[in-house]
């Protein structure tokens, strides 16, 4: 009788978990991951709580999101990773993705209403190099299966913007 009161509340829990969209998933790689969030939030003089998932699927590969704190008091945001997308990280594409993710912080914190991809890189660059954001942008596209424009969300490269001015 007891099982029966349960088993539409283990069901309802189950529904709901599945509607998220999964649940986060353990990963080792936490620790250095919060190490390098840290390390990035110091050089940025962010004062933002920044949480991180790793989950069996994410559509945008790496996504923040807020998630608390109101004026006044420290926001909190959640970074989640799509597992997969994840491990195919090396290092340098792992702190560019990061910079880029807590780029978006800084925007939502600063000026909330401007919120772009290459606003969010122009942060980024404060403490990542613009070959580590192509490289992560390339690294995305191929996953996602689709293609876009460097310039578009990193503005013109330096040799590009070099040549563009003529000889002096």
């Amino acid at each position: 009788m007891v099982v029966l009161l349960f088993l539409p509340v283990l069901l309802l829990i189950r529904v709901a978990v599945v509607l998220a969209g999964g649940h986060p998933l353990p990963d080792p790689n936490l620790d250095r991951i919060n190490a390098i969030v840290n390390e990035l939030r110091t050089q940025l003089q962010m004062q933002q709580e920044i949480q991180i998932t790793v989950t069996a699927a994410n559509a945008r590969m790496v996504s923040v999101e807020h998630i608390g704190g109101k004026r006044g008091e420290t926001s909190v945001f959640v970074m989640c990773f799509d597992e997969q997308f994840l491990a195919s990280l090396d290092p340098d594409e792992l702190k560019a993705a990061i910079a880029h993710e807590l780029g978006h912080v800084w925007i939502f914190s600063h000026h909330p209403y401007l919120q772009t991809e290459a606003l969010a890189n122009q942060i980024a660059l404060r403490v990542v190099s613009r070959e580590s954001l192509e490289k992560i942008y390339h690294k995305l596209w191929a996953h996602l299966g689709v293609s876009g424009n460097l310039e578009e969300f990193l503005g013109l490269s330096p040799t590009h913007s070099a040549s563009a001015a003529g000889p002096r």
